[in-house]
């Protein structure tokens, strides 16, 4: 019995420490994304990031932005034109700048893209499905 406990406590203590990696390993990816984008950019601070293909998506205190791999500047959108993000989607760039949310219904999982300087719903994608 003591030998069954050690070893589903030694199994635990090795999901334990995967999770550490793997979080510690994320946090790196971010911090160098950021000090790549400080150093390539006007940007200064970042207070929000995300990636979404081959862009990046970085709002600091005024403004939001869009880049590309290379840095380059897409757009540049003043914060005071963007609609309040109360849910907290995550902001992706396709075509022009929206919020993405995801939901499940019937275990199918679908987006919904919002419009991001007027918060209306522009579309809703079904994931790896079909329609029934």
């Amino acid at each position: 019995m003591k030998k069954l406990i050690k070893i589903f406590l030694g199994i635990l203590i090795i999901i334990f420490l995967l999770i550490l990696y793997i979080d510690y390993n994320d946090h790196r990816y971010i911090n160098k994304l950021e000090k790549a984008i400080i150093k390539n950019t006007d940007v200064r601070e970042v207070s929000y990031l995300n990636t979404y293909g081959k862009y990046y998506i970085v709002m600091d205190d005024d403004n939001l932005y869009v880049f590309d791999s290379e840095y380059v500047e897409l757009l540049k959108v003043d914060k005071i034109l963007i609609h309040e993000n109360n849910k907290k989607y995550d902001i992706i760039y396709e075509e022009k700048p929206m919020y993405i949310s995801n939901y499940y219904k019937d275990n199918k999982l679908y987006y919904e893209y919002y419009d991001l300087y007027t918060y209306e719903k522009t579309g809703e994608v079904l994931v790896g499905g079909n329609y029934e």
